[in-house]
């Protein structure tokens, strides 16, 4: 944890980080030993969702957005999706649940918590009809989907392949394909002016490095 953090961001790092690291090992159904705890191969769900804190922080002071509200959106947006899970899609439900346990013992301004689980409650999806409201809800929505594209969705994607099935060099080529056409969708799709501009230069990144891979394979 980082030391320049409030106290209730550590909170909801450690929160989540519990989650993920137990969710991560069940998935995977192993892990190595580091310093006596058991570690899995990759905590995807973590990167992930350490991604779009780090891109909140970036996007917040652009837009003028409650970075309270954003900061703790992103730290609990995905605390209670389990991966690999194949039912109905709650995460964002029982995310938005979790709320105030996670929060009640910390320093987070009480009023912003419902700010918080609106955006939460609303972040789930590919692609929108129309820009979402307000504006941290707006910005969540912006920076999960971010998260999704360029350099460091590669090192996730390529991450945690491997936990869901045998991998291979093409076959991970094949995927990134199909996943580049729903790439342009997300771009499309997002709400403010710095991550419009900020998805159209990952998704030419991605869109080369997918040429170039295809040229090499």
């Amino acid at each position: 944890m980082s030391s320049t953090q409030l106290q209730w961001q550590s909170a909801c790092e450690q929160a989540l980080r519990d989650f993920t690291r137990q969710d991560a090992l069940r998935f995977w159904g192993w892990g190595h030993d580091v310093d006596g705890q058991c570690v899995p191969a990759f905590d995807y769900r973590f990167e992930h969702t350490l991604a779009v804190v780090k891109l909140g922080r970036w996007l917040a002071p652009q837009v003028n957005a409650d970075e309270d509200i954003l900061i703790c959106a992103a730290w609990l947006h995905d605390c209670r999706k389990h991966l690999g899970y194949k039912g109905p899609d709650n995460h964002a439900r029982d995310a938005g649940n979790a709320l105030d346990e996670i929060l009640e013992a910390t320093d987070f301004p009480r009023h912003k918590i419902s700010a918080v689980r609106h955006a939460i409650l609303n972040h789930v999806g590919l692609s929108l009809p129309e820009p979402l409201k307000p504006l941290e809800t707006a910005c969540l929505w912006d920076i999960d989907k971010l998260s999704k594209i360029g350099t460091a969705s590669l090192i996730h994607f390529i991450g945690i392949t491997p936990a869901f099935q045998p991998a291979s060099t093409l076959e991970i080529l094949e995927k990134g394909e199909k996943w580049l056409e729903l790439a342009r969708g997300i771009a499309d799709s997002m709400n403010t002016a710095p991550a419009k501009s900020e998805a159209a230069k990952r998704l030419e990144f991605l869109r080369n490095y997918y040429k170039q891979l295809r040229a090499e394979t």
